[in-house]
């Protein structure tokens, strides 16, 4: 089979077509869309009309697929965790307040997520726009663009990732009321600042705006403004890549070597429905 890939002209991300995975992808293929991936960090594939089972067994073929143990997973399929603004019976059927900030899922993990899979079942479209776009950022091209002073000097740092950070920080911002720790398994964990990315061996800055509560063995000033420092980096356009979704796009990231940001341009009545699956390590 014959795929072709387009990059998106910024600093990650490309377009995948030419491959229907409403099937099993043969090893050859699935060998140059894996390559493509980690390659560029985030690919897309436009408008693919996939059952939840099709997008399981696809994104299953990166490597082992966690169950979450959450809220907003289907009824169906424990692989699929919902994001989703909309509302039935009175609750939200999925995560309506993911994204925003910036972030990469799963830091507060002990073995931190690898890839995810987001699929648009449900986009909100205003006057012809899709509103709600997801923008990515780059951790290889940020690590890579920092001074040679400031990559030394975060040469060996670590710092403590935390789930309860993002829920206070989600709590502060007036998006959700209230948020109860009480029985939260493994809140939080320590990664280094900058990791070294397990399959392509780039450096990738590992802090962001929402998980990281501060750099181990530095005193508070410090660890406060050279996270100040290191999230305004990543801020920065020159790194990212502004998804616009269309029904039934598949988009893909790297855990390890992407943030990414929710754009709130929305609210009800626009609907907005996404499923997504995890890989926990990748192949």
């Amino acid at each position: 089979m014959s795929i072709k890939i387009t990059e998106t002209g910024a600093a990650l991300g490309a377009r995948i077509e030419g491959v229907d995975l409403r099937n099993e992808l043969d090893e050859a293929t699935f060998a140059q869309v894996r390559n493509a991936f980690y390659e560029h960090e985030v690919v897309y594939f436009r408008g693919v009309q996939l059952r939840d089972e099709d997008h399981i067994r696809f994104s299953a073929r990166f490597g082992e697929l966690r169950k979450l143990k959450l809220d907003q997973l289907h009824a169906q399929h424990p692989e699929i965790f919902i994001v989703s603004n909309i509302v039935e019976d009175g609750k939200h059927i999925g995560a309506y307040d993911a994204g925003l900030f910036w972030h990469t899922d799963g830091a507060y993990l002990k073995n931190p997520h690898a890839i995810s899979a987001l699929r648009a079942l449900e986009v909100p479209v205003q006057e012809g726009r899709v509103l709600g776009d997801t923008v990515f950022a780059s951790m290889s091209a940020a690590y890579d663009a920092l001074s040679e002073s400031m990559k030394k000097r975060l040469a060996g740092l670590q710092a403590l990732q935390s789930i309860i950070h993002r829920h206070q920080k989600t709590v502060q911002s007036g998006r959700k009321k209230e948020y109860s720790a009480a029985g939260k398994a493994d809140p939080e964990a320590v990664h280094p600042v900058v990791r070294v990315h397990p399959i392509t061996k780039r450096k990738c800055l590992y802090v962001s705006e929402g998980y990281t509560v501060r750099i181990v063995g530095l005193p508070e000033d410090e660890s406060k403004s050279l996270l100040a420092e290191l999230t305004a980096h990543i801020a920065k356009p020159q790194f990212h890549y502004h998804h616009n979704w269309r029904e039934h796009d598949l988009v893909m990231w790297d855990d390890c070597s992407t943030q990414h940001k929710a754009t709130f341009d929305y609210a009800l009545p626009l609907r907005r429905r996404m499923h997504r699956t995890t890989v926990v390590n990748g192949l």
